[in-house]
């Protein structure tokens, strides 16, 4: 018999001491002829997680099996490969999924980023503070709202699906279902679902699990309700977490709040003075106010006009009449000169393209070996939004003769391997000025650095040194 579960000190259900059991006699296995079953690392009523791993990546992995009916299989199957096409930083990445068999039994798995602790692994000890908890939001919001545009719903919401994984907070792709696939296959109701439980699947459903989850996180317990179906929270539960709840757990889906709002509420507009308002005083003029305030403004406009028709023979005149004749004008002032591409405040001196430089003066002359073309990485916009701050991302490139990069490796890769990649990808897209003095040694390596802000990304080169 399983032993009360290990994190909470609670008594597991019939049904997963069952399934955990199954899992203990599955270890060892080898999924698919590829995926070995190396640990049992969880399970619930409803599925099995092992660690396992892939012979083409060095960071281990995890695999869950989902038991099916034979007659159901293909249907979720497709709603596996579904979640699998789905790609956002804050997503747990899929990276292969299928249907296997042990003992006459069918199993769908789903092989994805290994998570190294998930909120139920917390919660049991102790909540998540107001600061955490407003840490943890945003990463979960930006991955709803993608899923949301894209036309799925979560469908799972709740602490054990909202992992870390390195530095980034992520919460699992497995259960997403297409909004038009109705209800799911896979799975039984549970405290996260929402009230309409009979009624379809809709953004609105991952609302509700929201709700149910920030209660939980903030004070270890899930929500209770009055008799009317209203929420009824802790006074612990601090602002503005208890106002988002409220809002998320209304019995009327049309009600609640949406992604869009609940992170708005999140970060409130400073207040302003609307850009019509008037004081009180000024509003006694009535239309006597602006029709003084147009009669300025037909002066002003004549004025100009004879500015303009007074300056003219003055123009005209000018290549005739000596300077000391012409009648003095008043000099318009001009702003003062920008240069042409404004170069950031770094430490380091900026890479230069080859286009930018005048046809006269190439890149040898200039700088022997030097950049001939940067590559910047394109960050869709729904992954730039999540940046907090600045993600730093330093390359070693070492460039061969002709100009290429011949290899590539991180000197930091950053707190993203999302990021990384991208900075990794652009990175060996970058070419350099072929060294054709044969009596240097032409082999050298550049350090690149990459900057991800929200408002764009910047790259950086400094070398070249000998190898």
């Amino acid at each position: 018999m399983i032993e009360p579960d290990v994190q909470t000190g609670a008594l597991l259900s019939d049904e997963r001491v069952r399934m955990l059991e199954i899992g203990k006699n599955l270890q060892g296995q080898i999924v698919d002829g590829k995926f070995p079953l190396r640990r049992l690392l969880g399970g619930s009523n409803d599925s099995l997680v092992f660690l396992t791993e892939q012979k083409q990546a060095a960071s281990p992995a995890a695999i869950k099996l989902i038991p099916v009916k034979s007659e159901g299989a293909a249907v979720a199957l497709a709603a596996l490969e579904a979640a699998a096409s789905l790609s956002h930083p804050h997503l747990i990445q899929l990276f292969e999924v299928g249907q296997c068999q042990f003992d006459d039994k069918t199993y769908l798995y789903a092989v994805m980023e290994y998570a190294e602790e998930d909120l139920s692994q917390i919660l049991p000890t102790r909540p998540l503070t107001a600061e955490e908890t407003r840490e943890m939001l945003p990463p979960v919001l930006a991955a709803l709202r993608y899923l949301h545009r894209a036309g799925f719903v979560h469908h799972h919401i709740k602490p054990s699906n909202i992992a870390a994984i390195g530095d980034q907070i992520k919460i699992s792709s497995d259960g997403v279902v297409s909004i038009n696939q109705g209800n799911p296959v896979l799975g039984s109701p549970s405290p996260y679902d929402r009230a309409e439980i009979d009624a379809g699947l809709s953004p609105a459903a991952d609302i509700w699990s929201l709700g149910v989850t920030l209660v939980e996180v903030l004070t270890q317990r899930k929500p209770g309700f009055d008799d009317t179906g209203e929420p009824v929270l802790p006074e612990s539960v601090p602002a503005p977490f208890s106002e988002i709840v409220r809002q998320c757990l209304h019995r009327d889906p049309k009600r609640r709040w949406t992604v869009e709002e609940i992170d708005a509420s999140l970060h409130p507009p400073a207040p302003s003075q609307p850009v019509n308002a008037v004081p009180p005083k000024q509003r006694a003029f009535g239309k006597l106010g602006w029709a003084i305030a147009g009669a300025v403004l037909v002066l002003i406009l004549l004025a100009l006009v004879a500015s303009v028709a007074h300056r003219t023979p003055a123009v005209q005149k000018s290549s005739s009449t000596p300077p000391q004749a012409a009648a003095p004008q008043p000099a318009p002032a001009e702003p003062p000169t920008k240069p042409s591409a404004e170069v950031p405040q770094n430490t380091e001196q900026p890479d230069a393209a080859a286009s930018t430089r005048p046809p006269s003066q190439p890149e040898e002359a200039t700088n022997p070996g030097g950049v001939l073309q940067k590559a910047l990485p394109t960050v869709p916009r729904s992954a730039s939004n999540t940046i907090q701050g600045t993600i730093r991302v330093t390359i070693r490139v070492a460039v061969d003769a002709s100009g290429n990069v011949s290899t590539a490796s991180f000197t930091s890769s950053g707190p993203s391997k999302y990021f990384a990649n991208l900075a990794m990808q652009a990175a060996r897209r970058w070419t350099f000025v072929p060294v054709k003095n044969k009596t240097q040694d032409a082999s050298r390596e550049w350090i690149l650095k990459f900057e991800f802000r929200r408002s764009g990304t910047r790259a950086f080169a400094s070398g070249p040194t000998r190898q």
